[in-house]
């Protein structure tokens, strides 16, 4: 009996990973790649004409491990494929195909549906049963999301798979809450859940869609724990962390953060990518939010000419209050408050803004600031005292305290980017 534990658990583990690959609203093509890269066997997804419909050709030789994308694998245009002759014959339980001029006698594994076939080199039954069991239990997965991309297509949304779900995100207010709950049920997207969303961005990814492909495999894998809800398209993956409605906002937004910043950490050395996370949100009318505010945490990091790192939108408020277009004057009067300080750095190469910038950054403390600028605690004072005569303001704490607060958001309104305005 034990032995009979240790032989499954392989295959029940793939089980528990094809499962959470389907219900984190995985692609038909997201499954094609899975297969290709647990099973190391060259594969032909067909109709019951044994059309190609798609495929996968396995590289090397057999590994014989049981961990998802040990196979180095490559897509084949179906056009490439074609069927030998003479014709298959579906009652042996086995198809010929001619694949880039290579022929591979499949074994046929019928879907639930009985509409589709995966032909799968034949070569599988003369390995480890385990291989063929672990296809088989993705074949009711493989049919499932077969029929979600059917029905999408005929609702017009060609072969995009993400397509109605991007909609959503895009354009929420030209859909009704009911409509928006209607995409999400096809999704298996729970819009009641407490949500936050946490996008990763490749920032030099161009038309490179195997450097995205090979993130999103590496990003499955490290969330293969968690709760979560995964779309992506172009040079982005946006993942839906969900939550219990129960659970406090703060403990939610602090969970996110470290799981973003501990995937960042796992990422970094292969790619090149910044991370964005949303607020807390819940209901169908927050889901464009949510995603729209993990982009907001990005433009954010980008606007402070921060290295890539994760943030969130929370601990940035501040700087995204200062983004909104209403307050385009107060930007203007922030240029006109701390332009006599610009000015004066560019004209006589001082460093005068730093210097007021890692003051307030240090809560006003003398020493931890000269600490900060590398300086003399009595440079430091000189620097103040210059300061407060460029810009006509005292730091009197006691009687300055709006005053101080708007200089502290003239500071950011410059870190932001704004400071292109404010020199002639």
């Amino acid at each position: 009996m034990g032995n009979d534990k240790a032989y499954n658990k392989p295959v029940y583990n793939e089980l528990i990973r094809v499962s959470n690959l389907y219900y984190s609203n995985c692609s038909l093509s997201d499954l094609l790649d899975y297969l290709a890269g647990i099973s190391g066997f060259t594969f032909v997804l067909t109709d019951t004409g044994f059309h190609p419909v798609a495929a996968r050709l396995v590289f090397g030789s057999q590994k014989n491990t049981f961990a998802a994308s040990d196979h180095a694998f490559g897509e084949i245009p179906p056009e490439e494929i074609s069927l030998s002759s003479p014709a298959s014959e579906s009652e042996s339980g086995t198809a010929v195909f001619c694949i880039r001029e290579e022929t591979v006698v499949c074994k046929i594994l019928p879907l639930p549906n009985y509409s589709y076939y995966l032909c799968i080199d034949g070569k599988i039954s003369l390995t480890d049963s385990r291989f063929l069991a672990i296809v088989e239990n993705a074949l009711p997965f493989l049919a499932l999301t077969l029929d979600k991309e059917k029905a999408f297509t005929a609702a017009g949304f060609s072969n995009d798979f993400f397509a109605p779900f991007l909609q959503v995100l895009h354009s929420t207010s030209s859909k009704t809450p009911d409509e928006i709950r209607n995409i999400c049920n096809i999704y298996n997207f729970n819009p009641d859940l407490k949500r936050v969303c946490m996008t990763l961005q490749l920032q030099n990814a161009g038309e490179d869609k195997e450097e995205l492909r090979e993130l999103i495999a590496r990003l499955r894998n490290l969330l293969n724990a968690d709760k979560y809800f995964l779309i992506y398209s172009h040079n982005f993956v946006s993942v839906f962390l969900l939550y219990p409605l129960a659970d406090q906002d703060l403990d939610i937004i602090t969970k996110s953060y470290v799981l973003s910043t501990s995937l960042f950490k796992e990422l970094e050395s292969r790619f090149s990518l910044r991370i964005g996370i949303s607020s807390a949100h819940f209901g169908v009318e927050t889901i464009a939010v949510s995603f729209e505010e993990s982009f907001k945490s990005i433009k954010v990091q980008k606007q402070l000419n921060l290295p890539g790192s994760a943030s969130s939108y929370f601990e940035q408020s501040i700087y995204h209050i200062l983004n909104i277009p209403e307050l385009k004057d107060f930007r203007k009067l922030s240029r006109d408050i701390i332009s006599p300080l610009i000015e004066y750095d560019a004209a006589n190469d001082t460093n005068f803004f730093e210097t007021l910038q890692q003051y307030f950054h240090n809560s006003f403390n003398i020493q931890k600031t000269a600490k900060a600028l590398y300086i003399h605690r009595n440079t430091l004072s000189y620097r103040l005292q210059h300061i407060k005569e460029l810009l006509k303001f005292d730091f009197d704490f006691e009687h300055n305290t709006d005053a101080l607060f708007t200089l502290y958001l003239c500071i950011c309104v410059y870190q932001l980017g704004y400071h292109k305005d404010f020199t002639s």
